[in-house]
């Protein structure tokens, strides 16, 4: 069986969907990041950031808690940057 040539170098089709899946990790990365920190042992802590988000209510995870009513609003309010 033969197999046609690559007129023009391979990493050519590669080089923008590695540069595109760096773009998005890149902006993926710092809400990750706020995320991450989020997890407070108290529901009076994870008030108080809610506030700072101005979101309202808290929610249990496990033993800890989070701010906002659920994740997709603390989600929202993280993307803010408030």
């Amino acid at each position: 069986m033969n197999f046609p040539t690559l007129r023009f170098p391979l990493r050519a089709l590669f080089l923008p969907a590695v540069v595109s899946a760096l773009a998005l990790t890149a902006a993926i990365l710092p809400s990750a990041r706020a995320e991450m920190h989020e997890m407070f042992a108290t529901k009076a802590e994870a008030q108080k950031r809610a506030k700072q988000l101005k979101c309202e209510g808290v929610f249990a995870m496990g033993n800890e808690w989070m701010p906002c009513k659920d994740f997709a609003t603390y989600q929202k309010a993280v993307r803010k940057g408030s």
